[in-house]
């Protein structure tokens, strides 16, 4: 579906997330602790501090960041024109990526606050399987480009590449994400943060092979015709 290029950007309903997080944040920074746990490692431990006002305030602002960004991004690729057929889809990856970061924010406070065990970690890393199956259910519609998207030499060369990679890349990534989930309400909290990320690293690296392969097949059918 075509839409007018200058409108786009992220959707509405992320900016009403970002102020509902923001006014949020300043509302619960005054109750938080001095200090507050703004990191977190692999095993579920928190391993990285701030000042409250930081904590509260980091995040909402890289929030804006984006979404002031997700306005211009587009303008800068020289494959603009691409972006009117996938207007929908750019908006909505937008849209996941600030609700993700505001679901992220909101269990940082609930945790300063000692409002939720960090058992409840588990969820946060569900979340990031959803996200990822989200997202790679739309994968396929992304057209090329110079910032969403798989970006290898080999896709950027070759527009059969670009779609070949990026419709396996939606299919494996719903299975990983899948896993992901799977593996954060399953296993232990000490293994669930490292198997996750190990499949997300996983997911990333099988694409980056799996579009050279998909390129060298492409020049083999060349060669031999």
């Amino acid at each position: 579906m075509n839409e007018d290029p200058k409108a786009l950007g992220a959707p509405w309903w992320a900016w009403v997330v970002w102020g509902v997080v923001t006014v949020g944040s300043v509302l619960a920074a005054p109750h938080l602790p001095p200090r507050i746990a703004t990191h977190f490692g692999v095993n579920g431990a928190p391993n990285g501090y701030s000042n409250r006002w930081v904590g509260a305030l980091l995040q909402p602002g890289i929030m804006l960041i984006l979404l002031l960004g997700w306005q211009v991004l587009w303008r800068l690729d020289p494959r603009r024109r691409n972006y009117t057929a996938m207007a929908l889809t750019y908006r909505w990856v937008g849209g996941l990526i600030i609700g993700f970061l505001a679901l992220a924010q909101t269990f940082l406070l609930l945790h300063a606050l000692g409002w939720v065990a960090w058992n409840a970690a588990r969820l946060l890393g569900a979340s990031v399987g959803v996200f990822v199956v989200l997202l790679a259910n739309v994968l396929p519609r992304v057209q090329p480009n110079w910032w969403l998207g798989i970006r290898t030499p080999w896709t950027l060369s070759d527009e059969a590449v670009w779609r070949r990679t990026h419709r396996f890349g939606g299919q494996v990534g719903v299975v990983a994400g899948l896993a992901m989930v799977a593996a954060s309400l399953a296993l232990p909290t000490a293994w669930s943060g490292i198997v996750t990320v190990t499949i997300a690293m996983l997911w990333g690296v099988g694409l980056v092979v799996a579009s050279y392969w998909f390129f060298a097949q492409s020049r083999d059918r060349e060669n031999v015709s």
